[in-house]
């Protein structure tokens, strides 16, 4: 051991000596299970504890890496957060992706548009309400993050409501155990069809890590296909189903909140289930999306934790 406390080995093979810090050898030590998971440390939250709203103004990210680390430590932290003061221009949201890494982009373009269409190809071009759900579950792999920009809002009604997934799902599996299983163990195919795109996937609504821990959550009735199962399973499976969904769309879990012009929300599209109450119609609402990815996200974050 060296006078400083690190440990020292001379290999018998060449001579060579490593060194090894004690901080290093602790945190790395064992055993295993107390380890924490490399990355950021998630906190699950439910309509009591997302109080205030984690939120950042756009200004301040886009000119200090200190706002920034700050935000996006929320998004790692929470798997959503707001963003304000957004420029309401066409495109703009795409410009808030650039601070930390690439838009992923999909058969809906580069960003896409969301507001009433007449003949909509998708439930969310309606003002009809939106249930919690994640996006593209037919997709392998999902988009990890989605943003959304309120560029105009006049209508009543139209609130913005997110759900933490991986928050209602452990509560399932400590309420209802026998339907938490059945909802991690038995895959639901999911779909989506248009002209120029035809993609689908099978997967649980509830993946688990080696671990057992809740890694993430698919639920987008719209795109789901007619459950296949054994005709003993398809009353236990729906019973599930229906709790899990009772308990998403639960004052609880859900949180509800007004989007202004300017306002951007992001979501970690694996874990925060978003929607949206129903609106009126009569006035104009207009918001934009696009998509990027979780991991461009963490290495920004990474970066940025080293330099402070």
């Amino acid at each position: 051991m060296a006078d400083d406390g690190a440990v020292e080995i001379v290999w018998a093979n060449d001579g060579h000596v490593s060194r090894f810090d004690p901080s290093w050898l602790r945190s790395n030590s064992y055993p295993v299970k107390e380890r924490e998971k490399p990355g950021p440390q998630q906190k699950l939250w439910n309509a009591e504890l997302l109080q205030p709203l984690p939120k950042a103004s756009f200004r301040e990210v886009s000119t200090s890496d200190a706002a920034l680390r700050r935000w996006l430590s929320m998004v790692a932290d929470y798997g959503f957060a707001l963003l304000q003061g957004v420029p309401t221009v066409s495109g703009a949201l795409t410009e808030v992706v650039d601070l930390f890494g690439f838009v992923r982009e999909t058969n809906y373009g580069r960003f896409f548009d969301v507001r009433t269409v007449v003949d909509p190809k998708n439930v969310a071009y309606t003002a009809l309400p939106l249930t919690p759900h994640t996006d593209n579950p037919y997709r392998d792999p999902v988009p990890s993050l989605q943003l959304l920009h309120c560029l105009s809002s006049s209508d009543i009604g139209g609130d913005t409501t997110v759900v933490d997934g991986l928050c209602v799902a452990n509560a399932l599996r400590d309420r209802e155990p026998d339907k938490f299983k059945l909802l991690t163990t038995i895959p639901v195919g999911f779909s989506y069809s248009d002209k120029d795109t035809e993609l689908a996937a099978d997967v649980t609504l509830i993946d688990l890590d080696p671990r057992g821990e809740v890694t993430a959550v698919r639920v987008n009735s719209p795109t789901a296909l007619p459950f296949c199962l054994d005709s003993d399973l398809m009353e236990p499976f729906y019973d599930a189903y229906r709790t899990f969904g009772l308990m998403l769309e639960s004052p609880e879990f859900q949180v509800c909140f007004k989007l202004d012009p300017g306002d951007l929300y992001i979501v970690d599209n694996t874990r925060v289930m978003h929607g949206r109450t129903g609106y009126s119609g009569e006035g104009n609402r207009h918001l934009q999306g696009c998509y990027a990815d979780r991991d461009g996200l963490y290495s920004r974050l990474a970066v940025l934790n080293r330099k402070k």
